[in-house]
């Protein structure tokens, strides 16, 4: 298995816990080694396997980044050497070769067979979500998709969007759902609180994600200005860094005192900070999956999100779903939720039960089924 993204990112956490689930198998189903490419910062080998987890023999390699390049991010430097440096270190001998992103597509080129997670078209679809060389560099892998032997992509509505545009056989896709850690499991919200220094009576929202433009952090900071007209002492904590884009809407809001951003948290945090809202708000009007709403649905924290693209997909009728760019709508349904302490628990309820479908070994068994087609398919 291929990867080139840290266990803190949606990608890296969909490789690591697909990684362990597949030789949790009983019986294993493959062969598992992992080479972890192109990641931005030193890797550090224990974090993504302890000494104990790997006597199945299988292996970890780790091809830093060369040293002209700039070591943190995401930027330039890392899509360049995705496309044209990485792609001819993959090992050979292997029988199948799996890269965890579509942000990988050039290495099946020099890698075959191999099969392809496609985790969204983001690239394809949103042109200013990301500098226009970076656009143009990610848009360079999709043709390379076409190479490989099987496609998985982490929703249906990822699967169609592909299909739509590339002629493709439909027969080698699979569609195969992320799952979600054991670990998160609803916690002692007072607790949780007085952990993250929060009154206990405090109305708290959360979100958990980047602030890249389709994410529409700026939608919700300008819901949260409406809100706080009626509910002066709202607090939106932001599990992830800020944008200048979203700081100056703050700044133009005043809502400092209401924001409060969370970056760097452990898994433990994490957890704990579900726990700690009243609300998970996500209105991200493109995902090609949205872990960060399957994360909160199984802590038990009730969910607002965008009526788009993959999301419905994965909240079913478990959540109340709103038009992404409409900031009235979105406050609307936050501040009737917040009225609604029935609601709340229903929708809480309702969120741990579908997100106890959405398990890894599932993924892992689906995922080894993916791999027998696509060697099936010569």
């Amino acid at each position: 298995m291929v990867n080139d993204h840290p266990t803190r990112g949606g990608i890296g956490r969909y490789t690591l816990e697909l990684d362990y689930a597949l030789r949790a198998l009983d019986p294993p189903p493959v062969h598992v080694d992992l080479l972890l490419q192109n990641m931005p910062g030193p890797v550090n080998p224990r974090v993504w396997r302890s000494p104990d987890d790997a006597r199945d023999g299988s292996t970890i390699t780790v091809q830093p980044r060369p040293r002209w390049a700039k070591q943190t991010g995401f930027g330039s430097a890392y899509l360049l050497n995705s496309l044209l440096h990485f792609p001819r270190r993959v090992p050979s001998g292997y029988d199948l070769y799996h890269f965890s992103s579509q942000m990988m597509g050039a290495g099946v080129r020099h890698a075959a067979p191999a099969v392809v997670t496609v985790q969204d078209l983001i690239a394809l679809r949103l042109g200013a979500n990301h500098p226009g060389l970076s656009t143009w560099l990610r848009r360079r892998h999709f043709p390379f998709l076409r190479l490989a032997k099987g496609l998985i992509f982490a929703s249906e509505y990822s699967r169609q969007d592909f299909l739509s545009t590339y002629d493709y056989p439909e027969s080698r896709t699979s569609v195969v759902h992320h799952g979600v850690s054991p670990s998160i499991e609803p916690r002692d919200r007072g607790a949780s609180r007085v952990a993250l220094g929060i009154d206990l009576g405090r109305p708290v929202l959360l979100h958990v994600g980047s602030e890249e433009r389709r994410k529409n952090v700026e939608t919700l900071l300008d819901a949260i200005a409406m809100l706080v007209q009626e509910r002066p002492d709202l607090l939106l904590l932001r599990v992830g860094g800020p944008s200048s884009r979203t700081r100056k809407r703050i700044a133009r809001h005043g809502l400092e005192r209401h924001v409060r951003y969370l970056p760097g948290l452990s898994e433990d945090q994490l957890v704990a900070t579900y726990s700690a809202a009243d609300i998970f708000v996500f209105p991200s009007y493109f995902e090609g999956f949205g872990l960060p709403v399957l994360e909160a649905m199984k802590a038990g924290c009730p969910v607002i999100a965008a009526r788009a693209t993959s999301v419905p997909e994965v909240t079913g009728d478990a959540a109340v779903l709103v038009e992404p760019m409409d900031a009235a709508a979105l406050a609307g349904a936050i501040g009737a939720l917040f009225d609604d302490p029935v609601r709340r628990a229903a929708l809480a309820v309702a969120g741990m039960a579908r997100a106890e479908t959405f398990t890894w070994q599932r993924t892992a068994r689906q995922t080894a089924d993916a791999y027998r087609r696509a060697l099936d398919a010569g």
